[in-house]
Parts: C-alpha cells; structure tokens; sequence
C-alpha cells in the first residue's frame, strides 16, 4: 500500500515537472516569436504573444524624477511595423522562466540593437496569463541603461 503510495506520488511528480517544463518551453517560444516579430516587423506576429487587455510599463528615472506608466501595447508594435530604418533586433541571454498554475514570469537580460549598433541593454520583466488561447503577455517591463558591453 505505501509503495503504491510512493509510486503514485513519483508518478504525479514527474508528470508535474514536465508539463512545468513543457510551459517553460512554449513560454520561451512566445518570447522568441515576439522578439522574431519585432526584426522582421511582423505586427501580427507579435500582436498574437500578447493577451487582448496587455500593457508595457515603462519606468523612467534619467532625469532624476522616476515616473512609472502602463500603456496598451499597440502603439508599440505599430511603431516596429511602420519602421523604415534599421532593424530592431532585441536579443535575450539566460532567461529564467518561473510558472505557477496560471500565471508565469520570463526575467532576462537583454540587448536593444539598431542594426548594427548597439541602442542599449537591461532586463526584460515579463508576465505571462495562461488564456484558453494559451500562454500570453500581460505585462512587460524593463530598464535601461546606455554603457553596454556586448554578449552577442
């Protein structure tokens, strides 16, 4: 009895685990197909990794004044769409994916390049809603900063 018990656990366990790893999976892929979307502006791509009421919150603190905003992210992705200079290719290191039931969160490093400049780097914040859609955005985040050392 108790190693039924024991079995039905490990069982259960490892069945846990790998549907745990398989949203860490389908997460990280949302995320690359967002950031794929914003080089080759594919609006509709990125459009479809967000949820419908999504936002972008933007933290900003260069003039010493720290002023926090949440925005609809369609002004964003129209922006990439209408783009007509350099591509932005946002490139991510060492994402750590953390998922609980409904709800999951991507932190990674990352650097903003305009073609083949480098704009600047930080880290991405991104919450994630599981939709019966699947996994979506539902709020991105990240900071800034301009003394960059390139990783790629």
């Amino acid at each position: 009895m108790i190693a039924a018990g024991v079995a039905a656990a490990l069982v259960f366990g490892a069945a846990n685990r790998v549907e745990a790893q398989s949203d860490q999976d389908r997460i990280l892929e949302s995320v690359r197909l967002l950031f794929d979307g914003m080089r080759t502006r594919d609006t509709a791509l990125m459009r479809a990794q967000f949820s419908p009421n999504a936002k972008l919150a933007g933290v900003n603190g260069r003039d010493g004044e720290t002023r926090h905003t949440l925005d609809d992210p369609s002004a964003w992705i129209g922006a990439v769409g209408k783009g007509t200079g350099a591509i932005w290719d946002e490139r991510i290191f060492d994402p750590v994916v953390q998922v609980d039931g409904n709800i999951a969160h991507v932190w990674t490093y990352y650097e903003f390049w305009l073609g083949p400049k480098l704009s600047h780097c930080g880290y991405d914040s991104i919450f994630y809603v599981r939709l019966k859609e699947g996994w979506r955005i539902g709020q991105v985040a990240d900071s800034r900063h301009a003394d960059c050392k390139p990783r790629s």
